[in-house]
């Protein structure tokens, strides 16, 4: 497998990542600093041992001839070993703690970033690859700013303690032992990018990878409706097969690396076990000496193979971290941009479009020069083709996207000045697209409200009729629904959707067809409802029900992203035009419906 060369320095690179995540570092650094100390202290314990070692050999003959203990120095070195181990203890906890709450915060800041990104995004970006990021990617950053940090500090203080030790001891033989450096660093800068580049790789096909399966999941009905579940299986491995195969062409990378690392350490070592002991058997160095010098060269051997393992785990952190910082700068939603009041004022709900025309992403025009008014406390009926552009015109109130200045108003403020929490607290939206989480019936209705007295929220369970499924359920609004509430109808999610949207209290509510699973005798009973319940709120009301709109103050018909006709719906069926016909048309559908015929198919459905 051929990987891409990187375009910019490595260092520049990652310095560039990690000031994005420098606050959630700095604010727990004293742990890094306190572990990173304790580690400084391991270390120097774990080098004094085989100094003792060294003074206990060489003081054997005067302690044979009783002018020295022959206890002191096992005292010294259990000492020695006791203190190591509690400074372990000590960098452990705090160095990894420190990772994990890191690894915590940044999780919390991508995701709290997430959130604040344009709906345009999530178009384009696959929730599978983001859920990776949000994991795997995650963890790998953890390991490098944890243990890929002590393997580097440790590797570093050890390899000038050890050489320096060594050098002290004999400055000749040190020499020899440092043959095998240059070839350790030949492989380090050999491999590394190449490595640093196939994570790359592994990681943005673990994102496809997981886009499949929860797609696969979420749409399992569909799956076996249609009896996909061999062809999904297949296309499962196929996805699979590209994830371990980008992951095979890494590890033959690092299982050639970590070897030949190896090799270069064990040759220094053969050379000095040789040389060395033809030292002491010429008198140039003493036994407790060599002893000495070889355990320190030993100790090199860690962390000049943990130059191999820190470059494993900075490639793949830094590999990690670019994912991450790739959502961190995305630029979020215009309307995040004001400050939020602490306490949202109440709008009254009077809305008008001015001359708005509106296209998605250099894409042609959905909205032609839409002029409307929708007095506060009125209710506005919306009715048109697919395609007409009624979602996309309603999705411009909460600012979903994003019109152009001076085009959409409340209350006579453009929207676009308004902080985009308090225009949202105004506004309640039930769409045909309806998502509940994997929580009780209460938490999907309240959805984070907990100051809505119970009260409230049983009125709005039974203004949206909801209230006779809940009491089937033996646990009630404490009942589980299952992933995106499973346990429901489509008609009862519908209605949980709208005791939510209700339960608000927003002077502004929209209904984007929200009605559509509904049969028409429930659909009548909640409308009488709300009428009631809503007096003095503007309601927009989308409907391919003709019956849904026709008590609306005033009603518009879209046709190509332009208002063709608009009125009450006495206005509009004395006109003839196209909501007449529409009229026409469904009143036939009811007809033969009551005669058992076959109904016909309903123009103008929105």
């Amino acid at each position: 497998m051929v990987f891409r060369r990187a375009r910019r320095p490595a260092g520049g690179v990652i310095r560039a990542a990690l000031s994005r995540v420098a606050p959630a570092i700095k604010r727990h650094r004293r742990a890094l600093l306190l572990g990173l100390a304790a580690l400084v202290a391991t270390d120097l314990f774990g080098l004094a041992i085989p100094w003792l070692m060294k003074d206990a050999l060489d003081s054997l003959p005067a302690a044979a001839a009783g002018r020295a203990s022959l206890f002191a120095y096992p005292a010294l070195i259990l000492l020695a070993a006791v203190l190591q181990g509690a400074f372990r203890y000590l960098w452990r906890t705090n160095v990894f703690g420190f990772a994990r709450n890191v690894e915590w915060d940044v999780r919390h800041q991508v995701f709290a970033h997430l959130e604040r990104l344009p709906l345009g995004y999530f178009q384009r970006v696959q929730t599978g690859d983001l859920m990776s990021r949000l994991t795997n990617d995650i963890a790998q950053f953890r390991e490098l700013i944890g243990f890929g940090a002590v393997a580097a500090v440790d590797s570093s203080l050890l390899v000038v303690l050890n050489l320096s030790l060594m050098l002290v001891l004999d400055p000749e033989l040190t020499v020899v032992a440092l043959l095998g450096l240059p070839g350790i660093t030949l492989l380090v800068r050999r491999y590394g990018n190449r490595i640093h580049l196939g994570y790359r790789e592994v990681q943005k096909q673990l994102g496809a990878l997981s886009t499949f399966v929860q797609e696969s999941l979420a749409g399992i009905r569909v799956v076996q409706g249609y009896a996909q579940e061999e062809n999904q299986a297949r296309r499962f491995a196929v996805e699979s097969r590209a994830y371990a195969d980008r992951t095979l062409a890494v590890v033959r990378l690092w299982a050639f690396m970590w070897p030949m690392l190896t090799v270069c350490s064990g040759l220094s070592a053969v050379v000095v076990l040789w040389m060395g002991g033809r030292r002491v058997l010429t008198g140039a160095l003493t036994p407790g000496a060599f002893l000495a010098f070889f355990a320190y060269l030993l100790s090199l051997t860690w962390p000049l193979m943990a130059v191999g393992y820190v470059v494993n785990l900075y490639q793949r952190g830094k590999a990690a971290l670019r994912r991450l910082v790739e959502i961190l700068e995305e630029p979020v939603a215009p309307g995040h941009l004001l400050p939020a009041p602490e306490v949202p004022a109440r709008l009254r709900g009077e809305i008008e479009f001015r001359d708005l025309s509106f296209r998605y992403d250099g894409g042609p025009e959905v909205l032609r020069g839409i002029s409307l008014r929708v007095p506060a406390g009125s209710w506005l009926g919306i009715v048109g083709e697919v395609g007409a552009g009624k979602t996309t015109l309603v999705h411009l109130l909460p600012r979903l996207f994003e019109a152009s200045p001076g085009t959409v108003f409340v209350d006579g403020r453009d929207i676009l000045s308004i902080p985009l929490a308090e225009l949202k607290a105004n506004i309640a939206m039930v769409s045909q697209d309806i998502f509940l989480f994997s929580d009780t019936i209460r938490e999907n209705i309240l959805f984070g409200r907990g100051e809505v007295a119970p009260e409230a929220l049983e009125e709005a369970a039974r203004v949206a009729h909801l209230l006779p499924a809940v009491q089937e359920f033996t646990h009630r609004f404490d009942t589980l629904l299952g992933e995106r509430g499973v346990r429901l109808s489509g008609g009862q999610k519908q209605r949980t959707a709208l005791a939510r949207a209700l339960v608000t209290g927003a002077p502004v509510l929209i209904f984007d067809d929200a009605f559509s699973s509904v049969d028409t005798e429930t659909e009548e009973g909640i409308l009488r409802g709300l009428r009631t319940t809503l007096r003095g709120r503007t309601v927009l009301l989308i409907s391919h029900r003709v019956s849904t709109v026709m008590e609306a103050d005033q009603i518009v018909v879209l046709q190509g992203g332009r208002i063709l006709e608009r009125g009450t719906h006495r206005e509009l069926l004395a006109a003839g035009g196209r909501y007449a016909a529409l009229v026409k048309q469904q009143a036939l559908s009811r007809e033969l419906e009551a005669l058992g015929g076959e109904p016909k198919a309903v123009e103008g459905r929105a």
